[in-house]
């Protein structure tokens, strides 16, 4: 049976100041609502929700939402529509749509939109009938000050403290006073202010201690300054690691068929000092499963070569391997996304792909990194096809020359390609028999301009 195409979360990034596809081109959704979206349901009936269910956003910044339809294939299928935008509020659902069946509902307003809260009323419309779901959108008035913080990430140890910069500038007569405050902090840690409230233009100094109980979080902050006429947010982040080093891997996501090998790098980069002497291992691998490296200690800054191999036997599935790294200052860990599939143990050799998803616009390109593997033997000579559940989508496959048994797959799109998921079909046959692996591309084909 085919394999279940798997989706990952690799998406586009839209300009939040998008607008509503409409007749061909793009315009701005008044109070009324805005329609997009295509009518041709087939007659299946579909559920619809929102996230998250209640924003709260200060007057002259946006919010967004995700609207959702269940089956997602049918979020190609359906109109969408929004009403209940109060005054001075303006909306615009994202062209195109992700694969995981939602599209954005972008909200924006004005600093003059009057404060208070309003119930908006997604509406999802196909042949199979109409769907609805509420949402809540809270305008708060908008602070006579400015606001902004440096650094916007800063890292530390646990048990240690680190600082940022909050810049505090009023406009016009205004003269505070702005009371500051930190939300987001992860259980154990702190936070304080030099000197809070700010009455006048100036700087405050954040100081977030993180509590020596934390072993690792990586945490969303936001800053919060407020005075009588309104509140400002400006997030920030902070990374709190136990360790000297950081650990990263140039390996996964991948796929492999069961019986072959993947390698790649694990990467140690200072943070604090020079890293000392840093040990290596893997923990909770799958039966089936082992992986060595090469070195298994890197002294400093540097990178030591992974192998994972898999037994033929072994089921396919998706895993997360854990790679750990440990030296006197601590340990730190990083995952690789590993999925396991079919082979033909006869062949001779096995494929690995990386990565497993990509995502372009129609008309574009893409490149995919293929392996070939023997383990215990000599990589026999393999002829390879390349098809396309897509027509219009055509691929190649060349030796990068960079190890033996290393291929690239580049994979070229027509522009007039539809949104569409194009899965990739790689097989090589070999003196005993042959091998396949699948890859998954996501195209957009939603216009960029009006």
């Amino acid at each position: 049976m085919p394999r279940t195409q798997r989706r990952n979360s690799r998406t586009s990034a839209l300009a939040f100041r998008m607008v509503c596809a409409m007749l061909g081109a793009f315009s701005i959704l008044s109070a009324v609502g805005c329609i997009g979206g295509s009518t041709d349901g087939h007659g299946i009936d579909f559920s619809l929700s929102a996230s998250p269910g209640a924003q709260s956003v200060v007057a002259g910044r946006g919010a967004s939402y995700t609207i959702s339809v269940d089956p997602p294939a049918m979020i190609g299928a359906v109109n969408l529509g929004v009403t209940g935008l109060p005054p001075g509020v303006e909306a615009a659902f994202s062209p195109g749509f992700q694969v995981n069946g939602s599209r954005t509902l972008n909200v924006f307003t004005t600093t003059t939109t009057p404060p208070g809260s309003s119930q908006l009323t997604i509406t999802a419309t196909a042949s199979s009938g109409t769907h609805t779901a509420k949402v809540s959108l809270t305008i708060t008035p908008a602070a006579d000050f400015a606001m902004s913080v440096t650094p916007n990430s800063q890292t530390v140890k646990p048990g240690m403290s680190t600082n940022y910069s909050v810049n505090v500038s009023f406009t016009g007569n205004a003269a505070g006073p702005v009371n500051l405050s930190v939300v987001g902090l992860p259980a154990g840690a702190s936070a304080s202010f030099d000197h809070n409230p700010v009455t006048a233009s100036g700087t405050s100094t954040l100081t977030v201690t993180a509590g020596p109980q934390i072993i690792t979080a990586i945490a969303p902050l936001d800053v919060i300054g407020s005075d009588r006429p309104g509140t400002i947010k400006t997030p920030i982040a902070i990374s709190i690691i136990p360790a000297d080093f950081s650990l990263s891997q140039a390996v996964g996501p991948v796929e492999v068929n069961a019986g072959g090998t993947v390698t790649g790098q694990i990467l140690v980069v200072g943070l604090f000092a020079t890293p000392g002497t840093v040990n290596l291992s893997a923990s909770g691998l799958p039966a089936g499963i082992t992986a060595t490296f090469s070195p298994s200690t890197v002294v400093g800054a540097g990178s030591s070569t992974i192998t994972i191999a898999t037994n033929t036997s072994m089921a396919p599935g998706d895993f997360n391997l854990t790679i750990n790294g440990v030296d006197a200052s601590g340990q730190n860990l990083t995952t690789i996304p590993f999925t396991v599939v079919p082979g033909n143990a006869s062949a001779g050799f096995f494929l690995s792909a990386s990565p497993l998803t990509e995502f372009i616009r129609a008309g574009d390109s893409a490149f995919f990194n293929v392996n070939v593997s023997a383990p215990g033997g000599t990589i026999p000579q393999v002829t390879f096809t390349v098809s396309s559940s897509e027509s219009g989508v055509d691929g190649i496959i060349f030796p990068t020359g960079k190890a033996p048994g290393a291929y690239g797959l580049q994979i070229s799109t027509s522009p007039f390609v539809p949104t569409s998921t194009a899965l990739i079909t790689l097989i090589a046959t070999g003196p005993n028999g042959s091998q396949t692996i699948k890859v998954s591309l996501l195209i957009d084909s939603t216009p960029t301009g009006p």
